[in-house]
């Protein structure tokens, strides 16, 4: 009876199949050379980190002398199953698995030494990236949480350099990958073209991965249609089946504690369903293996070892079934047939590139760095792939390998596409300090930044901030000739504060700065890391004079006008704005200016250099060091508009933020951090560190000469203790800071900040 029901369900099932599986009968099976035995096909299911059973499994088989002839996989059982297929040993997978640094497949995030140093300095400012559009139709949204980039990038460094194929039938095992049609949820089998394509496909999570569009089919997870695709090894002439399910178990009354829970079940459900489907149509001639690997999370990469074991000890309970597929007599000439040596490098003959974005192709190719008739490996692909993905305007950057038409060149296919939501974007930032006692600061910002107006990536960068400094601004990035070169022109409008004590640390109120600047340049791009620019800028503005100090100057308001040529450099290697575990970066800055106030005008100079250092050591340790050098001379005394600060957490902590002021700052100071944890399998990398610091700094010349003031300093040594987030949102922190005793006795202050860069 039961029989008589699969009759009748298996061509419900089979209907399901694709085009490419439909067609499969036009040509000859897979299994049709298979001869003198059955033909033995072993079907691997989805389930995340679950995957590392399939290895086990693998390894046992072969160590019972079982051939397999084909290969079909969902999700990440594409992804073994594939590496396989195309002759990789057991013990080369699973070299491939341990050193695979899985968690970098969940970030699509450009990384930010990879970025040009405009990129940099935006990202710097605006650390909230929402990935948000935005034009005249309104907001615009990516169509997944991840675009697939980084995980394409996983794939090519597992699998190599792998040619085209016209028919996966040709790999050392012939190989299906399946994935499902969003738009109708039917089962897509992938036989031919871009192996490491059609293996992404099958991994692309809905809603969490921006589906794979392939052949004019959107593409994502296998697991949504067929989770464990028995019918399609049926169907492509299998005699007998190993399958290896894997599937999310089902959640327990008490697990369903929210709402993410309940989603997460109803998931589970029609994956089972389906999985319940296909288990029913194996025979008695086919084997079913589960390993035991409920406890392990679909992300949980970190357990793969414990995974390959529940794989090996599922298919050792089994041997004695197992032992009917083997062949001992046959295994050596499969084995000697099917064990393909792996090319780690392939020599590029030609490049061809497809520009689906706004850019030219000269920017794209020139960021790419790949020469043709040079021989490269992965990680050199990796990292062209890398630079070109780096101008942060393209959703995805992809590569494939074919060979000509002859077969004796080898042409490269680099594919650009430009971002669906752009090409304008908003990004935003929020900043909130409180040292408990008189100050208080906090800011929301954002930008608007309009990309790509000329193919060599001329924009239009606006910003708007509101709370204690305000500002709006607005300026137009022209490269001229090439991406190296440029020039700019920015109008900015801004009222900052700044919160005074007097020497008994009471509040003076807030001597606050308004200014309007105008400022044009021309610079050179010498490097994604590095940048030299010089230009002209005036600034109008005004210092207005809190009650406390109108009786020490005599004025309410202080005008100024300034205006004159400046230099600007930057050198940038710093992995993290905040909490760098790795890298350099020096900026300068000088400015020639004439200086006018009270009637007169002289000419003044300033200088400002920031020098910063970080080095990680036995992974959770990192040291930082970091050191200010900010001076103005004015051409006369009293004509002096130029003002620093030190004061803050890491800024001379114990001290009020910019307590401290005047023409001249030097500051230096020693950070240890100790990483406690991070989210590694997740979109946003958020580690949680514990920290302390050494710090020295002095201020001299209090150019606005309120006597209520401290004016110049002696050298003074401070240190903090401190807790530190790097969120989604900026860097949180929670700290202590205390510095030498000052005139107001004990100098200490505990802090609270989110968004701040230090």
């Amino acid at each position: 009876m039961k029989a008589k029901w699969l009759l009748w369900l298996l061509p419900i099932l089979l209907s399901e199949l694709s085009f490419a599986a439909q067609t499969e009968h036009q040509q000859q099976l897979p299994c049709d050379k298979v001869k003198n035995r059955p033909c033995i096909a072993l079907v691997l299911g989805g389930g995340g980190a679950r995957g590392g059973a399939h290895l086990g499994v693998i390894r046992q088989l072969e160590q019972q002398s079982i051939p397999i002839d084909l290969i079909v996989g969902t999700s990440i059982g594409a992804f073994i199953g594939g590496l396989y297929a195309t002759g990789h040993s057991p013990d080369e997978i699973q070299h491939i698995l341990n050193h695979l640094e899985w968690s970098t497949g969940f970030r699509d995030k450009v990384h930010r030494d990879e970025m040009p140093v405009r990129r940099k300095q935006q990202q710097d400012d605006y650390p909230i990236r929402l990935g948000l559009g935005l034009d005249s139709s309104g907001i615009k949204i990516p169509k997944g949480v991840l675009l697939g980039q980084a995980m394409a990038e996983l794939i090519l460094e597992a699998y190599g350099p792998v040619l085209n194929h016209s028919h996966f039938d040709q790999l050392p095992i012939p190989f299906r990958a399946v994935a499902a049609d969003l738009t109708n949820r039917e089962t897509v089998v992938m036989s031919q073209g871009s192996l490491l394509q059609a293996v992404q496909a099958s991994m692309s999570i809905p809603g969490v991965v921006r589906p794979m569009e392939m052949n004019g089919r959107v593409l994502v997870d296998g697991g949504v249609a067929n989770n464990l695709p028995v019918s399609i090894a049926k169907e492509l002439g299998a005699d007998r089946v190993i399958a290896v399910a894997i599937d999310a178990p089902l959640l327990n009354k008490d697990q369903l504690d929210s709402a993410f829970a309940v989603t997460d079940q109803l998931t589970n459900f029609l994956v089972r369903q389906v999985v319940d489907q296909q288990i029913a149509l194996l025979g008695t001639q086919d084997l079913l293996l589960v390993p035991d690997v409920a406890q392990i999370g679909t992300l949980d990469f970190e357990l793969l070892p414990q995974s390959i074991e529940a794989g090996k000890v599922s298919a050792l309970q089994q041997s004695k079934a197992l032992a009917s597929f083997a062949y001992p007599e046959h295994y050596s000439q499969w084995l000697a047939a099917h064990r393909a040596q792996q090319e780690q490098s392939i020599e590029v003959d030609s490049i061809e590139l497809d520009n689906q974005s706004l850019l030219s192709d000269q920017v794209l190719l020139q960021r790419l760095a790949l020469k043709e008739n040079k021989i490269y490996d992965s990680k050199k692909l990796k990292e062209g792939l890398r630079q070109v993905y780096g101008v942060d305007t393209l959703e995805r950057a992809s590569l494939q390998l074919e060979k000509s038409e002859q077969g004796k060149d080898t042409l490269l296919k680099v594919r650009a596409v430009e971002k669906s939501w752009g090409p304008g974007y908003l990004n935003f930032r929020f900043v909130m300090e409180d040292d408990f006692r008189n100050n208080r600061y906090y800011q929301l910002a954002g930008s608007y930044t309009y990309t790509n107006i000329t193919d060599l990536g001329a924009e239009l960068h606006n910003e708007l901030a509101l709370g204690t400094d305000k500002f709006i601004s607005s300026e137009l990035y022209w490269p001229v000739f090439s991406p190296a070169t440029f020039i700019s022109a920015q109008v900015q409008r801004e009222n900052t504060i700044l919160s005074l004590e007097d020497t008994q640390g009471l509040s003076l109120g807030d001597l606050s700065n308004r200014e309007t600047a105008l400022t044009a340049k021309a610079g050179w791009n010498l490097s994604d890391h590095a940048r030299l620019s010089s230009g002209w800028t005036n600034r109008d503005g005004y210092f207005r004079i809190p009650g406390a100090g109108v009786e020490d100057l005599g004025l309410t308001r202080l005008g100024y006008d300034r205006e004159g040529p400046l230099l600007d450099f930057v050198w940038d290697r710093m992995d993290n704005p905040v909490f760098a575990s790795r890298g350099f970066r020096v900026s300068a800055n000088w400015q020639w200016l004439d200086d006018t106030a009270f009637g007169r005008t002289y000419r003044s100079r300033s200088h400002s250099i920031e020098v910063q250092a970080a080095r990680s050591f036995f992974e959770r340790h990192i040291l930082r060091t970091r050191w200010r050098f900010e001076d103005y001379t004015p051409g006369d005394p009293e004509v002096a508009v130029e003002q620093f600060s030190l004061g803050g957490l890491l800024n001379l902590s114990g001290y009020p933020k910019n307590y401290l002021f005047g023409s001249e700052v030097k500051f230096g100071s020693l950070v240890y951090l100790y990483k406690m944890s991070e989210n590694r399998f997740s979109v946003f990398n958020s580690p949680f560190y514990l920290g302390m610091s050494l710090e020295k700094g002095q201020v001299k010349g209090n150019m606005i000469q309120l006597d209520s003031l401290a004016n110049e300093t002696d050298w003074i040594w401070a240190s903090s203790l401190f807790a530190g987030w790097d969120s989604p949102f900026g860097p949180v922190y929670m700290g202590y800071g205390r510095a030498e005793d000052d005139i107001n006795g004990t100098a200490y202050r505990y802090y609270l900040s989110l968004g701040q860069n230090f």
